[in-house]
């Protein structure tokens, strides 16, 4: 009897350790390359000139692109490959391009729907046929802006009128097979793999790729060509109705599968602000549905939001739980990241091309809480902490500075708007949340002594801008602190914030005659009386937007620790709109700006020292205000305040 209970229970232990062997799922690696962009070049078929090796241009970047790839795969490895957005450019509604093509033979007779749809075949199946070649075993790929047109649709314009054909091209390739049908037909539970019956059926779907669900979401929602929804006119970033619901259950259903052991959802549009930007449209999910879709993923334990569309990698915990959502760079394999899975964890390590490592970040679910370990540019900012910081206490020289864009110090050819006339260009450590990428660039100035530590001595011709764009943004919450000494008499700007792509608003701190003043365009604006700034003493000032949707008048204006409400204001029940395109420079007017300072408001540059210039993507309050004050005239920044205010 004792030797048969033996056996039963060395059996069923036999069982349970062969049982959960199976279960265990070997650790495995996938690739993140959002906004890859470079397959438009694949559409390029036509003969543009006279050489005939023109006729061979889709085929030679066809094996350029895939010598690139190839290269990714051998240094990186993985078997399977996601792309949240953009592959390409997308302009092929435009009369440019339509002449272009139909310039070709064969091609002579296409319609404008033809034309759009033999594109997407030529771009996407370019690429496809890449990634598949060189080894990989899965290509996920989510619509972005550029694979619909680009942005913004405009009701009843003819990228607005093409947008079932855009969504048709891209399915025909990524979604569909060769007889027209869905590839994505194995139901999560119960949950359908796609949204059947939407106009989303083909550009939003579920797949288990071993032990993780992906889900792909076409989040660029769109009622009908004349009905408006947002900025962006007929289309913006949200999720609703049917589509939702669909969503939901995927979800839901996916908690019921023991075989799934991640979440990770993906689509082209960042949901947590803010995000770094770089040489982007900024576009998000819209405001008012960042709730709603950030509850789905907190209710169903989604572990990773992957996105794209801004061109630089920016990691955010949410707050209210677990999830992590990373904006990541993929821009023709510049930077990549790669995602090591293991049944409790998820191990991501972003590179540069030239092979550097940018940052590290590890989701560790083997414990009741899950940890978060991380380094470099994958650490998670904070959105309630200090994201800008120009101390002006650390120089850095051009040869000693990398531009995780450029992976050295930014191309002067390319930004020689910005360089012009800069020998020896040098940057300023940001050493707030956004990190060194956010640094100010340009010319040397002469330091001096500060209220703390150093102060940088500005000059008419003094040149300081970052060339990415934010973090300001629309009508966003943000404050921005500064300290300034000038005796200075004028119109003179100090933080500038000029588009550079349309004639939108910017968000400008200037010294009017000595009074204080904020900006949003030359005929809106607000400005101090009786707070004479231009005395040759220190002066703390400090603009705030408190809330989301605030008009200039309730935009808050401080100076000294004291809040201003004697001003005189123009346009003052217009509201906060940044352009998503701006520069931020401090005391520094281009040429590419889209509005002329010197022209619309007889703006001068700042002359003067400025020290300890600070921003937040969040709205201070008074007692915050009069702390970075006092702890100022104490030789404390408000970077050191900040960190001792979140312990």
């Amino acid at each position: 009897m004792k030797r048969n209970t033996l056996t039963l229970i060395f059996t069923a232990l036999l069982l349970s350790i062969n049982t959960f062997a199976q279960e265990t799922t070997p650790k495995w690696r996938f690739i993140n390359i959002p906004d890859y962009h470079n397959a438009e070049g694949f559409t390029r078929i036509w003969n543009k000139s006279k050489d005939p090796a023109f006729k061979n241009a889709r085929e030679e970047r066809i094996a350029s692109q895939m010598t690139s790839f190839r290269e990714m795969k051998n240094a990186h490895g993985g078997e399977l490959v996601i792309l949240p957005g953009d592959t390409n450019g997308g302009h092929w509604y435009k009369a440019k391009y339509l002449n272009a093509f139909k310039s070709y033979p064969a091609y002579a007779d296409y319609s404008e729907k033809d034309v759009i749809i033999e594109s997407s075949l030529l771009c996407y199946q370019g690429l496809k046929d890449i990634v598949y070649g060189v080894g990989y075993q899965e290509f996920l790929v989510a619509v972005g802006d550029h694979e619909l047109g680009d942005n913004p649709w405009r009701k009843n314009s003819k990228v607005v009128k093409n947008l079932p054909h855009f969504r048709e091209g891209f399915a025909r390739v990524f979604t569909l097979d060769e007889k027209g049908n869905s590839r994505f037909t194995k139901k999560i539970g119960k949950a359908d793999a796609r949204p059947i019956g939407t106009k989303y059926e083909h550009t939003s779907n579920a797949i288990q790729y071993k032990n993780i669900l992906f889900v792909t979401i076409d989040m660029f929602r769109f009622d009908g060509a004349d009905i408006n929804l947002g900025d962006e006119g007929t289309v913006e970033g949200d999720i609703t109705g049917e589509h939702l619901k669909w969503f939901e259950a995927v979800l839901s259903e996916a908690q019921k599968e023991k075989s799934i052991k991640h979440i990770i959802v993906q689509s082209h549009l960042p949901i947590i602000y803010p995000v770094r930007k770089y040489a982007s449209s900024g576009m998000l999910v819209s405001r008012h549905a960042e709730e709603k879709v950030l509850n789905l993923l907190r209710k169903y334990h989604v572990d990773l939001y992957l996105a794209g569309e801004v061109h630089m990698n920016t990691v955010t915990k949410d707050d209210k739980s677990d999830l992590i959502q990373f904006v990541g760079r993929g821009n023709d394999l510049s930077n990549l990241t790669t995602v090591d899975v293991e049944d409790n964890k998820l191990s991501l390590v972003a590179y540069h091309k030239n092979g550097d490592q940018l940052g590290t970040l590890t989701i560790d679910k083997s414990n009741a809480n899950t940890t978060v370990a991380s380094s470099g540019l994958l650490a998670p900012i904070s959105p309630q902490k200090i994201q800008i910081h120009w101390s002006f206490d650390k120089k850095i020289p051009a040869d000693k500075f990398k531009f995780s864009v450029t992976g050295n110090y930014p191309n002067q050819a390319k930004d020689k708007v910005h360089f012009k006339g800069i020998t020896s260009p040098v940057a300023y450590l940001n050493d707030g949340d956004f990190e060194y990428d956010y640094s100010l660039l340009g010319a040397p100035s002469k330091i001096e002594k500060g209220i703390i530590d150093n102060a940088i001595r500005i000059d008419e011709n003094s040149k300081l801008f970052v060339l990415p764009i934010g973090p300001i943004a629309k009508g966003y919450e943000r404050t921005i602190s500064l300290w300034l000494k000038t005796n200075a008499d004028g119109r003179r700007i100090i933080f500038n914030s000029n588009s550079y792509w349309g004639k939108g608003q910017f968000y400008n701190i200037s010294i009017n005659d000595g009074q204080l003043e904020l900006a949003l365009k030359s005929d809106i604006y607000t400005v101090t009386t009786n707070q004479k700034i231009n005395d040759g003493k220190w002066h703390h000032v400090a603009v705030v937007v408190p809330q989301y949707g605030a008009t200039l008048n309730d935009n808050l204006l401080y100076v000294d620790g004291k809040l201003i409400s004697e001003r005189n204001t123009q346009g003052g029940n217009s509201k906060v709109n940044t352009s998503q395109a701006n520069w931020m420079s401090i005391a520094t007017q281009m040429k590419k700006h889209k509005s002329n300072l010197r022209e619309t408001m007889n703006m001068q540059n700042f002359k003067g020292l400025l020290d300890d210039v600070s921003m937040w993507t969040r709205a201070l309050n008074h007692e915050e205000i009069q702390q970075i004050y006092q702890s100022g005239l104490e030789g404390v920044s408000a970077l050191e305040l900040d960190k001792k205010l979140a312990q």
